[in-house]
């Protein structure tokens, strides 16, 4: 029988301290009205995130029942091409939106803050949100019990880590921290919640666009804290304005928590 998942108490006062920040946050932006731009994407760039988007729910659905499988795997071959598939959907959404005449600094506020501000917006973004996507990765844990399995790459990673193998290391931290942040955030964040807040509003809209960047990364165990994190992201997007403080937050957020898997891969706690 499993031992009973201990959660110190510390976890969940941080949780909720970085509730209220949010949530005061959140209400300042509903005063305000929020920053993010939504005035140029019209119709052809909602038509297209409709395809997108039921293209991502078709792609979602097929991992996780291929992770259902025991002998499905995830190597560490498929990593930088599928980086490499995920900088192809961006560069052709975001040329689209060049053929339309559209400006990307200007629709995804890239000039609203500058690159040192935007790193320091992130950090202390970020700080706030870890706690509350902590918690609910615990709640998961603790509701799901032995029922779960880590998301593959997660999986993946602690593997080479423990064989030191430091160059699928470099790999995967090459696509973690570089490479899909900066592709998640402007196809979910950017793209899918900017097109979407225009036609539904924001609540609706942020709802949609999180519950899918949550399903994409296909594991159980994982999407209550990536919906969390992902509502904190938009939160960001919309508090500043700029694209750029959500992938600053991203890409912390995945070097951390890499990190923290390394490191416990080298020094494995006593069973």
């Amino acid at each position: 029988m499993p031992a009973p998942v201990h959660i110190p108490a510390a976890t969940w006062f941080f949780a909720v301290a970085a509730i209220c920040f949010y949530a005061r946050m959140a209400r300042r932006i509903a005063a305000d009205g929020g920053k993010v731009r939504t005035t140029d994407l019209a119709l052809p760039e909602l038509l297209m995130s409709i395809v997108f988007a039921g293209f991502f729910c078709m792609t979602t659905v097929l991992g996780i029942r291929r992770h259902a499988h025991e002998d499905a795997v995830v190597t560490i071959d498929a990593v930088l091409p599928n980086s490499v598939l995920f900088v192809a959907f961006t560069a052709g959404i975001a040329a689209f939106l060049r053929y339309r005449g559209l400006r990307l600094a200007h629709v995804f506020g890239l000039d609203q803050v500058t690159p040192l501000a935007a790193i320091g917006w992130a950090c202390g973004l970020l700080f706030a949100a870890m706690p509350i996507a902590g918690a609910a990765n615990a709640l998961t844990i603790l509701a799901l019990k032995n029922h779960i399995s880590p998301q593959p790459l997660v999986e993946l990673f602690s593997h080479v880590s423990r064989q030191h193998d430091y160059l699928s290391v470099t790999k995967i931290l090459v696509s973690g921290v570089l490479v899909q942040p900066a592709c998640e955030e402007f196809l979910f964040r950017g793209f899918f919640y900017g097109v979407w807040k225009r036609y539904l509003g924001a609540i609706p809209s942020g709802f949609l666009s999180c519950l899918l960047f949550a399903a994409f990364h296909t594991s159980l165990m994982a999407l209550a804290g990536l919906f969390v994190l992902a509502v904190c992201l938009n939160l960001a997007y919309e508090r500043t304005g700029s694209l750029l403080v959500p992938i600053g937050m991203h890409a912390l957020f995945n070097f951390v928590s890499l990190l923290f898997l390394y490191t416990q891969a080298q020094f494995p706690l006593p069973a």
